[in-house]
C-alpha cells in the first residue's frame, strides 16, 4: 500500500464511525502563542479540554502536521542517526469531545490495526496507567490481545499531561515487536530489549490519551465534568511495519527525497558511508518546506531561529556528500511531489518555499566559508604555539556567528 493510500484508510475507518474529518492545522500556530510549532494533533482542539470553546462536531479525524525541535519533545540529535525520529512527522489521530470514552477508542484502535491493515495480533502490545483498571480490563474483554500483552506503567510513560495545571489523564499505547533483527543489542545503560525498554525492536505505534482529570495548583486531580478521548499515531512508524521496510526512512514518502539527493550529489545512497547525511536532509527539507509553506521564515530568534538552524545542519550534512554549493532548494519539488496531493497548499507556494532556501542556503555557504578561513588561521596560530586547545571565545564565534 503506498501512504496515500494508507493514510486515506485511517481517515475513512473513522468517517464510517460517525467521525468529522478536520484538516490539518498549520505547523506555525495562528492563536497559540506559547507554541513555536504545532507538535500535536491535539493543539487544535486544546480551547474544548480547556472549557473554552466548543465545536460542531463530538468526533473528530485529521492527519496532522508536526514538528518536534524544541522543549520536551526535542528529538534533534537522533534524527538521521536512527531510523524512526524525525523533526517533521505527520499524526494520525482521531477525538472524541465528551461523546464515547475508553471502550470504542480501544475497540477500534484494535479494529483499524488487525482487521483493516492485518498486523500481527502475537506482535502487538498495550500499555496502561498503572492504576488504571478499567482500561486493562477493556483490553482483554473487547479485543482478542494476548492478556499477557497487556502491560501496566507509571507516570513517566502511561499519564499525559498538558502542563503543570490543567488537563490530564492516563494514556495506553500500542507498541509492535518488530523482531530480533531489530534489536540494537546496546543495553549497558540501563534500557532493556522489551516494550518502553527503549529498543527499537519495540516501537510505539499509537498512543490513546483518556482525558479525565483537572490538576489544581496543589497537585490534586479532579474529574472533569466530560471526559474526552484523543489520540495520535505516528504515520511514518505505521507506514515503515505495513510497507514492510527497515526504516522509516525506506517508505515512499523519504525514498524519492533520497533519490533526489543521490542524483545531485552523484553518489549512491545503499553504498555510502554517509547514510546519516542522506536521511538528516531528507527530514530537514521535509521539515522547513512545510514550516516555511505555513507562513515561517528563517531568521535569528523564535521559530525563525530554529528554522535558520535546522537549515544549516542540513547544509552541514550536505558537506559531508561533498555538497559545497546550494542543493537543498532543489528537493522542495520532489517534496511537493510526494506531499501535495495531501497537502495541497505546498503546491500553491511551492515557488516561495524555493525561493527562502535557496537565499538562506547561498547565505549560510558565505558563511561557513568565512568561517572555515577563521578556523584554519585558528589551528595554524595554536600550532605555532604548540597548543591544542582553542580558546572559549573562539569555539563560540565559530558556533554561535559562523554556524559550526
Amino acid at each position: 500500500m503506498t501512504s496515500q493510500e494508507i493514510r486515506q484508510q485511517f481517515l475513512d475507518f473513522f468517517k464510517s464511525k460517525d467521525h468529522t474529518f478536520v484538516p490539518s492545522s498549520p505547523v506555525v500556530p495562528l492563536d497559540d502563542p506559547t507554541l513555536l510549532f504545532t507538535n500535536a494533533g491535539m493543539n487544535q482542539f486544546k480551547d474544548i479540554f480547556l472549557e473554552k470553546g466548543t465545536r460542531k462536531y463530538k468526533r473528530a479525524a485529521n492527519s496532522q502536521k508536526c514538528i518536534r525541535v524544541s522543549g520536551k519533545h526535542n528529538d534533534l540529535e537522533e534524527v538521521g542517526h536512527d531510523t524512526y525520529h524525525h523533526t517533521f512527522f505527520e499524526m494520525l489521530g482521531n477525538w472524541s469531545f465528551g461523546d464515547y470514552y475508553k471502550k470504542e477508542a480501544i475497540q477500534w484502535a484494535w479494529e483499524l490495526f488487525t482487521e483493516i491493515w492485518k498486523l500481527p495480533k502475537d506482535k502487538l502490545y498495550a500499555t496502561v496507567y498503572k492504576t488504571d483498571d478499567e482500561a486493562e480490563q477493556l483490553w482483554k474483554q473487547v479485543t482478542d490481545i494476548n492478556p499477557n500483552h497487556v502491560l501496566k506503567f507509571d507516570e513517566k510513560d502511561n499519564f499525559w499531561e498538558m502542563g503543570a495545571t490543567g488537563p490530564c489523564g492516563p494514556c495506553s499505547e500500542i507498541h509492535i515487536d518488530l523482531g530480533p533483527k531489530f534489536c540494537n543489542g546496546k543495553h549497558k545503560d540501563g534500557t532493556e530489549c522489551f516494550v518502553n525498554g527503549g529498543c527499537p525492536r519495540y516501537i510505539e505505534l499509537w498512543n490513546l490519551v483518556f482525558i479525565q482529570y483537572n490538576r489544581d495548583e496543589n497537585g490534586d486531580l479532579h474529574p472533569l465534568p466530560k471526559k474526552h478521548v484523543d489520540t495520535g499515531a505516528g504515520f511514518e512508524r505505521i507506514l515503515s511495519v505495513l510497507q514492510n521496510k527497515t526504516s522509516n526512512y525506506d517508505t515512499d514518502v523519504f525514498v524519492p527525497i533520497i533519490e533526489h539527493i543521490a542524483r545531485i550529489c552523484g553518489q549512491d545512497y545503499n553504498q555510502s558511508k554517509e547514510q546519516v547525511a542522506y536521511r538528516v536532509i531528507a527530514d530537514h527539507v521535509r521539515m522547513l518546506t512545510f514550516s516555511i509553506a505555513d507562513g515561517g521564515l528563517p531568521s535569528n530568534d523564535g521559530r525563525g531561529y530554529v528554522m535558520r538552524r535546522i537549515l544549516r545542519r542540513a547544509a552541514r550534512y550536505g558537506r559531508k556528500l561533498n555538497m559545497h554549493e546550494p542543493f537543498i532548494y532543489k528537493l522542495v519539488t520532489t517534496v511537493v511531489n510526494v506531499m501535495g496531493n495531501a497537502y495541497p497548499e505546498l503546491i500553491d507556494r511551492a515557488e516561495h518555499v524555493t525561493a527562502v532556501i535557496r537565499a538562506e542556503e547561498e547565505h549560510f555557504n558565505r558563511t561557513l566559508d568565512r568561517g572555515l578561513e577563521i578556523f584554519d588561521k585558528i589551528k595554524t596560530t595554536l600550532r605555532d604555539k604548540k597548543k591544542k586547545v582553542i580558546a572559549g571565545e573562539d569555539v563560540f564565534r565559530l558556533y554561535d556567528t559562523y554556524g559550526f
